[in-house]
């Protein structure tokens, strides 16, 4: 409790901590910006640049790991660029394994590196877990199992960031975490609609019913 505090004061009166958290405000903006956008590429490229300000936040407010796992986060997003994870099963396992073994060696040689007390390589491990199920979650293609993947990624993330009182990060991951709980019920909910014409023996065999509107998938892959 003492380190979160004296983590508070010093984030909000001193120069680097209120850079760092300016920072981490700025990378909020532009990952809650992502969220509206409907081509992949487009989401992604958001989620690069604010990622990428929270690479630096991170640096400012003292939480190292958390930089360094933003930048992974952010080779990630390049390599799934050039993947469509849809069609392209194969390359999405093997980029899933090799970045999944990337942050557990990160992890590991860092924590082994930085001798690290007990509490901050729990909360480095939540940073690497949080990593992971972000990933895990750029992988599907399903809505409800996307979101399911994305739920623990916020949690991890936010516990992270309250520690090292990262402000954007903080209320990224509230605004994640509740978007993708309202989702989940909205999508739990649901029924499914069937066109009127589809009981009209009148219509055609050819003529198939309207899809079903689904709402745009605005769960971001990375904190």
């Amino acid at each position: 409790m003492d380190r979160l505090v004296q983590n508070f004061i010093n984030n909000f009166t001193t120069v680097r901590g209120t850079i760092g958290t300016v920072l981490s405000l700025i990378g909020m903006v532009l990952t809650v910006m992502s969220f509206q956008m409907k081509a992949k590429k487009k989401l992604l490229f958001f989620q690069i640049t604010g990622s990428t300000f929270f690479f630096i936040s991170y640096f400012f407010l003292k939480g190292i790991f958390g930089s360094i796992m933003n930048g992974a986060l952010l080779i990630r997003n390049f390599i799934f660029l050039g993947i469509d994870t849809k069609k392209e099963r194969r390359k999405t396992t093997v980029a899933l394994i090799l970045l999944s073994a990337g942050y557990l060696v990160t992890y590991v040689i860092y924590t082994a590196i930085d001798k690290s007390s007990p509490a901050t390589a729990l909360l480095n491990l939540c940073a690497m877990f949080a990593a992971f199920f972000g990933t895990m979650a750029l992988t599907r293609s399903e809505p409800v199992s996307l979101r399911l993947w994305k739920i623990p990624d916020s949690v991890l993330w936010l516990i992270y960031n309250v520690a090292f009182v990262s402000l954007g990060g903080i209320l990224c991951e509230i605004f994640n975490l509740t978007s993708n709980i309202i989702s989940m019920i909205r999508f739990r909910n649901r029924k499914p609609e069937v066109s009127a014409h589809m009981s009209d023996p009148s219509t055609s065999e050819k003529e198939s019913p309207a899809p079903i509107s689904g709402e745009h998938d605005n769960t971001a892959p990375e904190d």
